[in-house]
């Protein structure tokens, strides 16, 4: 590695000089014109700053000089009394650790290791995007780098993100990026009762209720040491998700109908197409819950805003057929235009179906006549007619008429029990609804509301 160090301290920089040279080559600047002339010569991996260099706090323009130039960490030091303003300033012009020189004596050996490990997993990631999760969108990239560089690395980790945009495939790449040794276990949340969830999650004892004629291990127990990765987290039931928070919080649990207290060490991945924050407006999401996994957050865009994802993507899955076919620049065209509202699993499904054309060429009327192009549009402006961005997205997710029926009917009471003031006679006569039927809706609402 190689070491920039810009201070006009003789003593500290001999030190410096001195620890560093072990892990690399050292280059040293006393001054501004000289750590210029170094920065424009050679390549850094780290560079050590004095913010202030003789009378001057030239510091945060050097910084912001070694950002631009691809320096991988920047550490500023200073030998002040701590200045909010200082710094403030320090982190804006893209420093990444701000230390007093004293501690830095101290700890040089951990801020080096920082630097090392930071080095590597920025070469982990673009192997990753490369290889395994295809992207070219500097976001994610630089969410995904943020995560997992990090001083806490089992504190949760959330990802958002529309229906088949990936958050399980990304999940599984963070095992490796992370460097945990454990396996990725995985639960779907969609749909799942408390009871079924609670078994799920914990496992339970041979005779714990009609049924569990044999001892079952649960999730948490199995990700020990691993990932727990709870997808569609968002439909959790509220008891499920006060338990869950207490395991998270002691890393122990019991199984259902035991008594044994069980450790496990995992780190918590969750998921959702949803509005976490909706949620908890909704009283579906408890606030200490939502606090607790919200820990760091990485968001996948949807495909229709990735265009050149959408190109690798293409190629990528043309690349992994059996039988390879021609598809023109026409029929490409058309690909790229379309809004994949099935996202990355949509475009998986329609190549692997293009491959199977008899004639081996895909031509532009095939695609659209196989996406349904122009019904396909005609028919989602309709859909957002009658149904909101919510709905839709809760339909797509749950691929249940009935769930979504459900829903309806909820945010049609909540909606006619406002518009009449809670008038129930004056409700039940215009829209033909007994009162026992909005007694009840309002009886669950405020028994939801008490358990958020």
């Amino acid at each position: 590695m190689n070491f920039l160090i810009v201070e006009d301290d003789e003593n500290f920089s001999a030190f410096l000089t001195k620890s560093l040279s072990k892990y690399g080559k050292v280059f040293v600047a006393n001054s501004f014109p000289n750590a210029i002339n170094l920065i424009a010569s050679y390549t850094f991996d780290c560079a050590i700053i004095d913010l202030k260099l003789g009378t001057e706090i030239v510091g945060p323009q050097i910084a912001l000089l070694c950002k631009q130039n691809g320096i991988g960490h920047i550490i500023a030091v200073t030998n002040f009394e701590n200045d909010d303003d200082l710094i403030k300033l320090a982190y804006e012009s893209g420093v990444d650790d701000f230390v007093k020189k004293s501690n830095l004596k101290i700890d040089l050996e951990f801020f080096i290791k920082k630097v090392t490990n930071g080095r590597e997993l920025k070469k982990m990631v673009q192997r990753l995007i490369r290889t395994t999760y295809l992207t070219k969108d500097q976001e994610l990239i630089e969410s995904l780098e943020s995560v997992c560089n990090t001083y806490a690395p089992m504190e949760p980790i959330f990802i958002s993100g529309e229906s088949g945009v990936g958050k399980t495939q990304l999940a599984k790449c963070l095992r490796d990026l992370l460097g945990i040794s454990g396996e990725l276990v995985e639960l779907n949340c969609a749909g799942l009762h408390d009871e079924i969830i609670k078994s799920e999650l914990f496992g339970h004892e041979r005779g714990a209720f009609t049924g569990a004629d044999r001892l079952k291990i649960g999730k948490v127990e199995q990700a020990n040491d691993g990932i727990l990765f709870l997808d569609e987290v968002g439909d959790m039931p509220l008891t499920t998700q006060e338990t869950l928070l207490k395991v998270i919080e002691e890393r122990e649990f019991t199984r259902v109908g035991g008594i044994k207290k069980i450790h496990s060490n995992f780190l918590l991945v969750t998921a959702t197409l949803k509005n976490l924050e909706d949620l908890v407006e909704q009283g579906k999401l408890r606030v200490d819950f939502y606090n607790r996994i919200k820990g760091k957050t990485i968001h996948i865009k949807p495909l229709k805003d990735r265009k050149e994802d959408l190109k690798i993507l293409i190629e990528h899955f043309l690349s992994l057929t059996t039988r390879s076919v021609y598809v023109g620049a026409e029929a490409k065209n058309v690909l790229l235009n379309y809004r994949w509202p099935g996202n990355i699993r949509e475009l998986n499904k329609t190549i692997f179906r293009l491959s199977d054309v008899k004639s081996g060429i895909v031509t532009k009327e095939y695609i659209e006549k196989y996406l349904n192009v122009s019904k396909n549009s005609i028919e989602i402006k309709k859909l957002k007619l009658l149904l909101t961005e919510d709905q839709i997205h809760f339909a797509q997710n749950n691929q249940s008429l009935s769930a979504l029926i459900d829903k309806l009917k909820e945010e049609f009471f909540d909606f006619v029990l406002i518009e009449n003031e809670g008038n129930k006679k004056q409700i039940s006569q215009k829209y033909q609804v007994s009162r026992r039927t909005l007694f009840y809706h309002q009886k669950e609402k405020k028994l939801s509301e008490v358990l958020a």
